[in-house]
This record gives C-alpha cells, sequence and structure tokens, in this order.
C-alpha cells in the first residue's frame, strides 16, 4: 500500500506562495497522492542534491516539489515547494536521511563547512582590585565546554548526526547552542539543548531516543523510520479528510504534528491518574485534545461510554469542541463530551431533581448579595476585620473545607491565611456565616462549591454508574478540591486512562488551589510528565513573560513545587516591545499607527489582537480603534471565537487565555490597572495571593503572542513591567 507523507517544511512553503499558486499545488497534492508512481509526474533527478532520493517534481511551468523517493518502500515524502531555482537550492542544501542510533527521519542543513557559531562579544576589562577574582572564573568558566562532561557517542545517541561532531563538542554557552540551531535536525537541537541546560541526560535519551535497546537501524528503510514517533513531529500521514483541512488552514498543522514526548503521553495505557504539566505555549491542551480522540476511538461501538474533556470556564470548553472538530472524526466527536465543570454540575443537579439556583460566593446575583448583607448584619463589633476578610475566610476555609458546624471551624486548619484567630474570634466569627448558610437556604440558594458536593452525593447514595470511560482535564490548575473530588467519582479507580490533568500553576489566575492527592486522585510513579518546549511564542517573548514570574514559588497542583527548568522556545524573533506615553492619547495614537503599518504589510486584521485588564478599558480602546475607522470584534466572555469573522479582536486578559495571535497588544499596562489597584487588605498573605494571580494574568497575555508583543502604558507603567521605553 503506497503512503504519502507531509512534512511541516512543505505546509510551511505553501503557505508563503501565492494564493493562485496554492491553489495549483493543492490540486497537485491531491493527485500526486492518488498514485505517486504515476509516469505523468515525470521525476527529475537533482544531480547536486545531497540526497540521492531527493526528486524534483513539476506542479506547472514555473514550481517544483521536492519529493523523497525512496529506491525500497512504498513510502513517498512531500519536503518542500518553490520556484524552480528556489527548490533545487533549498534540495542542494539539505539532507533527508535516517539517523543510526534514533532511527529519526531527520531533514536539516548540510553545509556543515560554513556552521560556526557567532564569537560573544568579549565583556570589558574590569581593573578594580575587588573584583579581579570574580573575572578570572568568569575567564575559567568561559574556556569550559558545554558538553565536556559527555562524549562523542553520548550526543550521537540523543540523534545529533555525525558530521555536526566537531561543532557541537567545540561549543563553550548555550547562546553558542542557539547560534547553529537552524543548522541542526530538530530534535537533535531539543535533546541537545536539554542537556546543555542541566536536565538528567538518561531523562533527556528517553525522552528522544526510542531505540533504548541499541538495535540495528536499517538507514535505508525509510518506511519503518518515517511511522516512529520522532519523525512524525516532521512527518505525518493523513487521509483526504485532514489533508484537505491541513492544505486549506495550514496554520493549524500543529494539532498534526506532535512531539514524540507528546505522542508518548497520548497513545498508551496508564495504570491510574496522570498529570502533565509544562509551561505556556507547550502544547499540552493539544495533548489533552489528542488524548480525548485516542481514548474516544477505543471505546467499542457497541458500548455507550463517553470521554468527558471538562475545563474550569465556558469559553475555554467552547475553544476546546471548535478544535476537537478539526481533528476528530464525528465517531469520535460522538464520544466526547466537552463541557465546563460548572455547566457540568448545573446539568446534573436540574437532572435529578435539585430544586435550587446555583450562585457563585462572589457574584452580583442580587438575591445573594442580600443574603450576604444580613450575614455582615451578624459580624461582632468587637473584631476590626474587614468584609473582605471574611469573604475570603468564607470561600478559602470554610467552603475549601467543607465546615458546616462551629465545632468543625475552631478546629480548621487555616494555612496560607495571614491573620491569625483564637478560639475566642472564632467564636464570634461564626455567626456571620452561620447566617449565610440559612439566608441561602431562606432563599433558596446554593453556592456552586455546595451544589458540587450535593452531585459527589447523589452519586454515592444512588450508586449511580457513570457513563464516564475516562475524563480529561485541561487547565487543571484553575480547578478546586471540590471539583476534583467530583472528577474522582464520575470514572472507577480501579481501570485504566480514567484521569489525565494538564495544567500550569504558572498560568494560576483565580485562587483555587488543590492538591490532587487529598482528592482521591494518586499520581505515583512515572504519571507524572512534564512538557518543555514553546511551540506558540518566540524564545524572546517567553523570556520576558517569565520574567514576569521569577522568584515566586509556584506549586504543582500535587503539594510540590514547579519550574521553569528547560523551558525554552525553538522560535526567535522581535524583541517585545513595552512603550510608555505621557497620555492615553498618545498611547492610543501608536497603537494605531503600528496597526496601521502592519496592514500595510498585509497582515490581517483577525490576527491582531488588543488586550486589556478590564472590561471597561477594553471598551476604551475598541472606541478609539472605531472612530479611525478599524474593524473591531469582541472575544465574548462565554463562546468560540469566530475566526471568520473580520476586525481586530478586542479582549480582557481574562478571554485571551486558551487563545494565540500572530500579533498581540496589551494596553493599559499601568500602575494600579496590572495589578488592579482596588483590591486593599491588611492580610500579607491575601496581598500575597491577590499579587500572584495578577502576574500569571498578566504573564498568560504575554504568551498569547505568536510573532510580536507590544505593551503600551500611559503615565506610570505597572510595576510587574521592569523595563521600557518612554515616548
Amino acid at each position: 500500500m503506497i503512503q504519502v507523507a507531509i512534512s511541516t517544511d512543505f505546509l510551511e512553503a505553501v503557505t508563503k506562495l501565492p494564493r493562485a499558486q496554492q491553489k495549483k499545488v493543492n490540486q497537485f497534492v491531491n493527485k500526486f497522492r492518488t498514485n505517486p508512481k504515476s509516469n505523468a509526474l515525470n521525476y527529475e533527478k537533482i544531480h547536486s542534491a545531497s540526497n540521492s532520493y531527493m526528486r524534483s517534481v513539476r506542479v506547472d511551468q514555473t514550481y517544483r516539489c521536492i519529493v523523497l523517493k525512496p529506491e525500497h518502500g512504498d513510502v513517498f515524502a512531500l519536503l518542500y515547494v518553490d520556484s524552480h531555482d528556489a527548490a533545487y537550492d533549498w534540495a542542494q542544501r539539505r539532507r533527508c536521511e535516517v539517523h543510526p542510533q534514533t532511527g529519526v527521519l531527520q531533514l536539516f542543513v548540510t553545509q556543515t563547512s560554513n556552521i560556526t557559531p557567532e564569537q560573544p562579544t568579549p565583556a570589558p576589562i574590569v581593573t578594580k582590585p575587588e573584583v579581579e577574582k570574580t573575572v578570572k572564573s568568569v575567564e575559567q568558566q568561559s574556556n569550559v565546554l558545554l558538553f565536556a562532561e559527555h562524549n562523542e557517542k553520548q550526543l550521537i545517541k540523543l540523534g545529533m548526526p555525525e558530521e555536526f561532531k566537531d561543532i557541537i563538542l567545540g561549543l563553550k554557552t548555550v547562546d553558542d547552542l542557539q547560534r547553529v540551531e537552524k543548522q541542526l535536525p530538530v530534535d537533535a537541537y531539543e535533546a541537545l539543548y536539554m542537556v546543555a541546560v542541566g536536565l538528567n541526560y538518561d531523562e533527556v535519551l528517553a525522552d528522544y531516543n526510542e531505540n533504548m535497546a541499541n538495535e540495528i537501524i536499517d538507514v535505508d528503510d525509510y518506511a519503518a523510520a518515517i511511522k516512529r514517533n520522532g519523525s512524525q513531529r516532521k512527518f505525518v500521514f493523513v487521509d483526504d479528510e485532514a489533508l484537505q483541512k491541513m492544505l486549506e488552514a495550514p496554520l493549524e498543522k500543529w494539532r498534526v504534528f506532535l512531539h514524540p514526548s507528546q505522542r508518548k503521553l497520548i497513545e498508551r495505557d496508564w495504570n491510574g491518574p496522570v498529570r502533565v504539566l509544562g509551561g505556556a505555549g507547550t502544547g499540552k491542551t493539544v495533548v489533552a485534545m489528542h488524548r480525548a480522540k485516542w481514548l474516544a476511538a477505543m471505546i467499542p461501538k457497541s458500548s455507550n461510554k463517553k470521554v468527558l474533556f471538562t475545563t474550569f470556564t465556558k469559553n475555554l470548553a467552547a475553544d476546546i469542541n471548535a478544535h476537537l472538530r478539526q481533528i476528530c472524526t464525528q465517531a469520535e466527536l460522538d464520544r466526547i463530551e466537552v463541557i465546563n465543570i460548572d455547566a457540568w454540575v448545573g446539568k446534573f443537579i436540574s437532572r435529578h431533581d435539585h430544586k435550587y439556583q446555583i450562585v457563585f460566593h462572589n457574584d452580583k446575583n442580587v438575591k445573594r448579595e442580600k443574603c450576604w448583607q444580613f450575614a455582615m448584619d451578624a459580624k461582632s463589633s468587637e473584631l476590626d476585620l474587614s468584609e473582605r476578610f471574611y469573604l475570603e475566610e468564607w470561600a478559602l476555609v470554610v467552603q475549601e473545607q467543607g465546615i458546616t458546624s462551629l465545632k468543625d471551624y475552631i478546629k480548621a486548619k487555616r494555612t496560607g491565611r495571614g491573620t491569625r484567630l483564637n478560639r475566642s474570634q472564632r467564636m464570634q466569627i461564626w455567626p456571620v456565616f452561620e447566617e449565610y448558610q440559612l439566608q441561602l437556604t431562606h432563599m433558596n440558594l446554593r453556592e456552586m462549591v455546595d451544589a458540587t458536593k450535593d452531585c459527589l452525593t447523589t452519586i454515592k447514595s444512588k450508586v449511580i454508574n457513570p457513563i464516564y470511560q475516562s475524563v480529561i482535564v485541561d487547565e487543571g490548575q484553575d480547578m478546586g478540591t471540590h471539583a476534583y473530588k467530583l472528577i474522582r467519582a464520575l470514572v472507577p479507580e480501579d481501570q485504566p486512562n480514567d484521569i489525565f490533568v494538564v495544567g500550569d500553576g504558572h498560568q494560576r489566575i483565580y485562587r483555587n488551589k488543590v492538591v490532587l492527592g487529598r482528592c482521591g486522585i494518586n499520581i505515583r510513579g512515572g504519571r507524572s510528565k512534564k512538557l518543555r518546549i514553546n511551540y506558540r511564542t518566540t524564545e524572546e517573548t517567553r523570556r520576558m513573560a517569565v520574567s514576569v514570574l521569577e522568584g515566586i514559588s509556584i506549586d504543582d497542583l500535587d503539594d510540590g513545587q514547579d519550574d521553569n527548568k528547560g523551558y525554552v522556545s525553538l522560535m526567535h524573533g522581535a524583541i517585545p516591545e513595552h512603550k510608555i506615553y505621557s497620555s492615553q492619547a498618545e498611547e492610543v495614537a501608536a497603537i494605531i499607527e503600528i496597526i496601521e503599518s502592519l496592514e500595510a504589510a498585509n497582515v490581517k486584521r483577525n490576527e491582531i489582537c488588543l488586550v486589556a485588564r478590564t472590561n471597561a478599558l477594553r471598551n476604551t480602546y475598541a472606541d478609539a480603534l472605531q472612530q479611525e475607522g478599524f474593524e473591531t470584534y469582541e472575544i465574548k466572555t462565554n463562546g468560540e471565537e469566530n475566526r471568520d469573522m473580520d476586525g481586530i479582536r478586542v479582549a480582557t486578559m481574562h478571554r485571551v487565555k486558551g487563545l494565540e495571535f500572530q500579533h498581540l497588544f496589551i494596553a493599559g499596562a499601568n500602575a494600579k490597572v496590572i495589578p488592579l489597584g482596588y483590591f486593599k487588605s491588611d492580610d500579607p498573605v491575601e496581598l500575597r495571593e491577590f499579587e500572584l494571580s495578577e502576574r500569571a494574568l498578566l504573564h498568560v497575555a504575554m504568551t498569547r503572542a505568536i510573532k510580536r508583543l507590544v505593551i503600551t502604558s500611559s503615565g506610570e507603567p505597572s510595576p510587574f513591567l521592569v523595563q521600557g521605553k518612554r515616548c
């Protein structure tokens, strides 16, 4: 059976062609896939090509497609497409061959004679006696080779082509390695980078080399090579429907080309719950979606079981549902239920005849606010505690621990609460919470936490057999304890592939914290994994986003600590801009000028997004854009973004979570806006938690940018932004 693979280089080349030529290429691909051995294709040998299996095939009079046509095996690969001379030049400077140790099909630049890392700028000479020792230490360190602790064979086992050995072994710094990145195969560069920044060699080897048994690799067996996980992050076999989607929307190709570390998480049976951590842009949601697809495909047609895919907010659930439609068959979609956790609770409560209205402890529901005011009237005049203290105590202690009596409140742990309370003070505080509970009951209201507990009680008391084979949780850092306890009850513990959680504490923008083990979700052995490669932003943007959280302790969702070690982007681009203006009018004028320059460069308006901290600020900038004749499209709180609609995207910082844009503006990044100035508390712990959530929100917004990030301030800039250019 003849198979045709598509490479990432081919798809990227298609996106750069004129629209008329893209249509011709699409027609050519469909024709080629029908019969790649057809005599009408007229394969031409590229005599100066580095790889003897590369051929040129005519698309039209001007354009050529570079094809890998091995002598053995019915496997072909479309590698590149361009005008005749450009396509031949591309082929002459590249190799496409099977690595003898990893068995991965690698595509890389072959002119190694020209690959020498640029020399770093020498440090200025410092002569002060008190720093002479430091200078000597730096000089000694500069003479230490980057891979001094690893030999040639070890690096080749990571995927390094042998012809690069002298260059790689001669590198001194990580910056030197980054300078030769574009010449190396992507799998080799990633593995070398991970080792260079200090990750354990054996762990990296296990991630990047499937041939751990050291079997002899047949370097001429391209058919076997292209099917290995490591190859499928550059090459993929697709059916007609999936290919058409890719050709029509090539920017979505990252949902098909999976990193081997991602594929290892997706396509396997796990003996219990799995937790996957990773920084912004590392593909956690992509992994979760492909995991759901894989699990759905495993469910027998005769079964009524489903995969539950849940997350914290409605808009994320809507976006995920839209993305799943791009990668799943209809049969697979029918077996996946996508819903945010609160909506699931609401449906369950309604289905089981719980006759009450669900509210949230801090929303603007008139009835709920009335209940809270009655409770506030019961507070003791002897205690000098703010209303915010009571709100936080209710949510983070009483509700979080399921406390329903004074006796339990007196014994409750208050870890993380800055204001200490003795027994007498707790006795004076409790009447407020007791009154609030009574008022909610009187008004026939239940907070979401209590409704979630009702679901759990109903499931256990009625011995309901859940219809779910597995549960996938996206943005797991945003869910609280009671949500996870409910999730635990939705799928049996004694079956494989029960729960799959992806998340990142660095992106926690809601104040829910969880210890999975305390919710019955026990992550053991090798079922905790970490993704480290950022596929969305440039390295320059990633560094700026990470700096916002530098020095802050971040949890790993299970009572441990997480870090960004080895977290890197392989894309490079413009350094993010932070511009400071004397007034909002000047700021708006500058934003409009940049947008006009983007449009002049043929950037589409739906590739541009302006983000602000609050709804009011978002509307201010949107109105200003509209007055200048720019159509805008508001990304609403509920519902998916319609990519077919024209207009510059405008959104709050909360709403862009889970989305991405080629060009992103974060406007109004001012003091008392980021972080919000209205938050007041005498509790240092509350202040620290609030600042962390605000920093995480800015971090998340920054990491939505793909090519360009522009941050603007008027007046005093946000204290989270250390540097900026005053304009």
